[in-house]
């Protein structure tokens, strides 16, 4: 675990008033850590910056979460960058460094706030605030990092140097679980229930707690996960317009729980979602501005809707590269036009209502409520023009909970570790592979074994800190 350009140093930035969301316009300035966190002010400054870090993060985070399973794939115009994710071929040295960098930035930064808030003059009041928030986005990080590398090092302190940070071997997945959920639980009680104004987009009790149900359902713990997201359930208003859900001016609508921040206007704040979801061969039928075919939907996704279903016109659209066979399923959620290349003000979702009805459904019928889980997958349903579903025995809930989930969430970077919650990742790969491989040979590439369910740890990781061996099993 390579710390040195994370320890000594923290890039701060400042939150403008007047923008929209919580996000920090001003350019982030290198400070000695050493000579800052005297006030209020510089911890709020900091918290930003590590809120900051999470725009980079979610930039790509369709990469691991979403482009390994059936429901997304990269075309050939660009799979040299992200071949390895589409087929299961994940390499030590490849894109893997990305998630696992990016995360211990993050978690660093958090460390620090933890660390120095409690010698700073302010209200107890905003320190609450500022160390609920802090805990928080850590857990985030480590709940990312235990479904990317399972163990991973689990660093709850600031590091002061280079030669700490190679003390670290790597924790037990457990052991990282019963962290998140420890943070979690801290959070929970030490955050507001909403923002207002400029302070839309920090971390709520409610994100907390969704994120935390979130947790305990990918480990099945069904009673637990259950019981907190009966908590969420009540808190938040289902958005009945699909086109109210996403795109830009519809950001922070009574859906979203939590989400990722994006600011449009050339100040550098901006996602490149319409750069690299757009079909390449559109030209500027799509997106005004060049496309890179990343994250494009499947045939599988497209054919699992019905076509009543209101989700298939409103979550993909479809375009064919003139006489050529193929066709391209772009996401209707983040693909839009942009005046600047990669600078869309359109925010990624990180927790939404949708998914914690999903959620909630999953563990009611895991906990043998059956009827119950079937008006909460219903929901979904009906708003995408369906009916509600009835009079399903325990398993036939399930499979229509997973069908519901990677219809209603396609794109969000779901639907791999659903795949693996439920042990499915090996047999519905293998079957997709199975089905399409006569019209896409590429997927003779793909490597469909049990392992694929973790990624490698970075080579680099490795090289630097051999505490960190043994490597996961299959690379």
């Amino acid at each position: 675990m390579h710390l040195k350009k994370y320890i000594p140093i923290l890039a701060i930035s400042l939150a403008a008033a007047g923008c929209s969301g919580f996000v920090e316009i001003t350019p982030q300035h290198v400070i000695p850590v050493g000579n800052y966190y005297k006030t209020e002010a510089d911890i709020r400054a900091a918290l930003t910056g590590a809120y900051g870090n999470l725009r980079d993060i979610y930039n790509g985070f369709w990469i691991y979460f979403e482009l390994p399973s059936d429901n997304t794939q990269v075309f050939t115009e660009n799979e040299g960058s992200y071949g390895e994710f589409d087929w299961l071929t994940f390499r030590s040295t490849g894109g893997v460094s990305g998630p696992w960098n990016q995360g211990y930035r993050t978690i660093a930064a958090a460390n620090i706030i933890l660390d120095r808030i409690g010698g700073i003059d302010m209200s107890s009041e905003l320190k609450d605030q500022y160390t609920g928030e802090a805990k928080f986005l850590r857990a985030l990080m480590y709940f990312n990092l235990v479904r990317l590398f399972g163990n991973v090092p689990l660093v709850l302190k600031e590091l002061a140097t280079e030669a700490e940070a190679y003390t670290y071997a790597r924790t037990p997945a457990e052991d990282i679980y019963a962290q998140i959920e420890k943070d979690l639980l801290d959070a929970e009680a030490l955050l507001p229930p909403k923002f207002t104004g400029v302070n839309v987009g920090r971390a709520t009790s409610g994100a907390a707690r969704a994120l935390l149900g979130k947790a305990y359902l990918q480990q099945q713990k069904w009673e637990l996960a259950e019981a907190k997201l009966a908590q969420v359930v009540p808190a938040y208003t289902f958005e009945p317009n699909l086109a109210k859900l996403f795109g830009p001016g519809n950001d922070n609508n009574s859906e979203v729980i939590f989400s990722v921040q994006y600011v449009a206007g050339g100040i550098g704040l901006g996602n490149s979602f319409a750069h690299a979801f757009a079909p390449q061969k559109s030209g500027t039928s799509v997106v005004g501005l060049g496309a890179l075919s990343n994250n494009m939907g499947t045939q599988d996704l497209y054919d699992a809707f019905d076509n009543n279903d209101l989700r298939k016109t409103a979550y993909m659209g479809v375009f064919k590269d003139g006489t050529n066979p193929k066709i391209y399923y772009w996401s209707r959620k983040f693909v839009n036009n942009v005046s600047v290349l990669n600078d869309g003000g359109n925010d990624w979702p990180v927790l939404r209502y949708a998914d914690v009805l999903l959620m909630y459904a999953e563990a009611l019928n895991q906990n043998n409520k059956t009827e119950e889980a079937l008006t909460y997958i219903s929901k979904t349903r009906v708003r995408a023009g369906l009916d509600a579903l009835t009079g399903l025995s325990k398993a036939d809930t399930q499979l229509a909970l997973e069908k519901e989930r990677r219809l209603e969430l396609c794109y969000e970077g779901h639907r791999w570790h659903d795949l693996i919650r439920w042990g499915k990742e090996v047999a519905t790969m293998e079957a997709f592979k199975a089905k399409y491989r006569p019209v896409d040979p590429r997927l003779s590439n793909m490597s469909v074994t049990a392992d694929r369910k973790l990624m490698p740890v970075p080579f680099r990781e490795l090289n630097l800190n051999p505490l960190l061996l043994p490597q996961n099993p299959g690379y």
